[in-house]
């Protein structure tokens, strides 16, 4: 069963609606009438998206090479809060 709540009635029955979600229904959410977002039960979502083992280890994250800052970017914050 689908349940269909706007974003007003959902912050004020959260509960009510999480209920609904835990229980293993399909609530959607609207704002100004559109779906914005669909809040499915733990079971729900875990039956759709399996998990899988990863195919490399760990390590290899460090091989990514981050964001491409230039500089340490907590080095310049330690900087600039330190000039206020």
């Amino acid at each position: 069963m689908i349940e269909k709540v706007n974003t007003a009635t959902l912050k004020q029955q959260l509960c009510h609606y999480l209920g609904l979600a835990r229980q293993g229904k399909e609530v959607l959410i609207t704002n100004h009438k559109r779906i914005v977002a669909r809040l499915l039960g733990e079971d729900v979502f875990t039956s759709r998206l399996p998990l899988r083992e990863p195919t490399k280890p760990l390590s290899a994250l460090k091989d990514i090479g981050g964001f491409g800052f230039r500089k340490d970017p907590l080095a310049e914050m330690k900087k600039e809060r330190g000039e206020r």
